[in-house]
């Protein structure tokens, strides 16, 4: 490895590679521990999936976009990850950036599909926006080293930034910059987190959307093998609905990607997953998660375990992380609350209690079950 990694992160990476070589694949879900719609805590004690099932998500991810504000704040995001390392939660950090080319000295545009203002290219050496995209930079680093637990030592985290990198939805993505150009700026970037800022307390994710149609197409934009630790994938069930060849191809997907990681000596993971019903629901109203009733395919999440676990390949992946909780109308994991039990919730719990799925605590994975 290029950089130094502390002895926690290196147990960190241990785990993840564990079970991607088991038969069981560890549960997470984005923002679980501070955002969600039936905690009553949102300092990573507690989450939906807990409240749910009694146990937290063995994964749990948070977002850079804490740290200015859009998701909380960085000194409470800081609690929450201290507190769910203690509750046995492995983190992944992901950075949803904001375009630099936008808002003067200040964050403030974090919409998706804002990509002008030619961004990828000013922020590097050279560009008017570097010293800014730096300023970014430290405070992802200020934020490694005061996440530590109780012992005075630092808590590992996988960090996944320019995630999707193939879509056209992010300033980062292809129709922005070149292969070559996205490469150099994902190295430059953690070149200067782990080489200048020295961070010793990150695993690094590299992950495109899906469909992977190809080993090739899915490594193109693949920043090295130095810097990668783990290989992902996003890919969302769109519009769901019977005999619309999603498991087929989610399948294929899987295989791809674990075929790389092997190729590479690298860990396999489902990186981000959900189902997106949109609008095709009775009530005829826009959901970009789950809808509150009237989803089409009733047993996704079971239909989704029997495919992971179908698939050599999706049983090598380390772990499955679902999307956020954000509301009552944009949620990707079912919840209960206030009499109101999502119709999905029954097969949630079914899913969440399979022994080839594993919640917090993490502990060593088992070579079998």
């Amino acid at each position: 490895m290029k950089y130094q990694r502390d002895e926690g992160v290196m147990r960190f990476l241990e785990t993840l590679e564990g079970y991607g070589k088991s038969e069981q694949i560890l549960f997470g879900h984005q923002n679980a521990g501070h955002i969600g719609v039936s905690i009553e805590r949102k300092d990573g004690t507690e989450s939906d999936v807990s409240r749910l099932t009694g146990k937290m998500p063995a994964v749990v991810g948070v977002d850079t976009l804490s740290f200015t504000g859009y998701e909380g704040n960085m000194q409470d995001l800081i609690k929450v990850v201290k507190n769910l390392h203690k509750e046995g939660c492995l983190i992944t950090l992901s950075s949803h950036m904001p375009n630099f080319s936008l808002g003067g000295d200040k964050y403030i545009d974090y919409t998706p599909n804002i990509i002008e203002g030619d961004c990828g290219h000013r922020i590097m050496p050279g560009g008017d926006l570097n010293a800014k995209y730096l300023r970014f930079l430290d405070m992802i680093a200020d934020f490694a080293e005061e996440c530590v637990d109780v012992a005075g030592n630092k808590i590992p985290m996988l960090l996944r930034i320019f995630h999707e990198c193939n879509g056209d939805w992010f300033w980062w993505g292809r129709a922005y910059l070149t292969d070559a150009e996205f490469i150099e700026l994902f190295r430059y970037t953690i070149d200067y987190l782990m080489g200048t800022k020295g961070v010793t307390n990150f695993a690094v994710c590299y992950s495109p959307n899906g469909p992977a149609k190809s080993e090739e197409s899915y490594m193109s934009r693949y920043p090295g093998d130095d810097i990668v630790d783990v290989l992902g994938v996003d890919w969302y069930h769109d519009h769901p609905h019977k005999g619309d060849g999603f498991w087929k191809r989610l399948s294929q997907t899987l295989d791809r990607v674990a075929s790389c990681a092997r190729q590479h000596s690298k860990i396999a993971a489902f990186t981000e997953c959900g189902y997106r019903s949109y609008s095709d629901t009775p009530d005829g109203k826009y959901y970009e998660g789950l809808a509150p009733s009237g989803n089409l395919v009733k047993n996704w999440f079971s239909d989704l375990l029997r495919t992971v676990m179908s698939s050599e390949g999706g049983r090598q992946m380390a772990y499955i992380l679902f999307w956020a909780n954000f509301s009552n109308i944009q949620f990707w994991i079912p919840y209960e609350k206030d009499g109101f039990r999502h119709e999905f919730a029954d097969d949630f719990c079914k899913f969440a209690d399979d022994p080839r799925i594993v919640m917090a605590p993490v502990d060593a994975p088992p070579t079998s079950i």
